[in-house]
């Protein structure tokens, strides 16, 4: 299974008993799962159903989902107006322009601007049929969202591999330099110990002892490992596919944390260096990982 991407978009145009459907299903990344749909009001109560199946196809992602119903073979008739909804429009309008000091009328394209004004009778409309014919052309749309969302994840997936063989490309590096870092600490070590002491004998058990601690204060053998370590399980989870993003992320942490510490103790200007170009990789890595589901 590839890498799934958050970024998709699918849609479905099809005929209901003559009348133009049209189904579209947007996606962008998002931490969660978070639906919106705009539906037709009279298909108001099919949101939690349509809304489960979103859910049985996409794991996270803010996802806009909306239904467009044309008029059928008989037509939607407009059988009646909601006088309620006129009466209180035309209420709060004449009480704006009293408080406010507004002038102007009230027009007839004004109130059928309202919505839901007019009432609708589908003279054609099989409420089953056409709640199973949504539910098949909402799979249809979905499934383009997941091929796109596939598409997309492959290309993440591919610049994702490029970016973690970078780093461990930098690590070797850090490696190579690393064995010169602590000679060349050894040297200044010594050194500073005979101007601090000058003449006064040398405590060579105790100068090996202090020598010990600080050279383990500043060993990053451990940190580079444990970071090839995270390197190999990125790169295992990209080739697993799926739904990975939240693994990535927490991935991404140690990784992270991995790169502070090695510029923290090499006290080597050369690796200090490869240490920031390492935080500065794994920070890209992190903001393409955002849209990975």
């Amino acid at each position: 299974m590839a890498i799934l991407s958050m970024t998709g978009f699918g849609k479905s145009e099809s005929m209901f008993q003559g009348a133009p459907c049209v189904i579209e299903v947007r996606s962008v990344n998002n931490r969660f799962l978070d639906i919106s749909c705009k539906l037709p009001k009279n298909l108001a109560y099919l949101e939690n159903s349509f809304k489960n199946q979103i859910k049985d196809k996409l794991v996270r992602g803010s996802v806009i989902f909306s239904v467009t119903l044309g008029a059928g073979s008989g037509g939607n008739v407009p059988v009646s107006y909601n006088e309620q909804a006129i009466a209180k429009f035309v209420d709060i309008t004449k009480t704006m322009q009293e408080k406010f000091g507004i002038a102007g009328e009230i027009k007839l394209e004004n109130i059928l601007a309202l919505p839901e004004v007019l009432q609708f009778t589908d003279s054609g409309a099989d409420a089953e049929a056409l709640e199973k014919h949504l539910a098949d052309e909402l799979n249809k749309a979905l499934d383009k969202v997941i091929e796109m969302r596939a598409k997309e994840g492959a290309n993440l997936a591919a610049d994702l591999t490029n970016r973690v063989n970078h780093l461990n490309e930098v690590l070797s590096k850090v490696e190579v330099l690393d064995p010169k870092r602590i000679e060349n600490w050894k040297v200044k070590f010594r050194d500073r110990i005979n101007v601090l002491l000058k003449d006064s004998e040398i405590d060579e058990v105790r100068l090996l002892q202090e020598a010990c601690i600080m050279a383990d204060k500043l060993d990053i053998k451990e940190e580079i490992t444990r970071f090839k370590s995270h390197n190999k399980l990125f790169l295992n989870a990209l080739k697993e596919g799926g739904a990975q993003g939240k693994n990535l992320g927490f991935i991404l942490q140690e990784m992270g944390r991995e790169a502070n510490t090695l510029g923290t103790k090499c006290q080597d200007a050369e690796i200090a260096a490869l240490a920031i170009e390492l935080k500065n990789e794994v920070e890209c890595i992190r903001e393409q990982s955002l849209n990975i589901a």
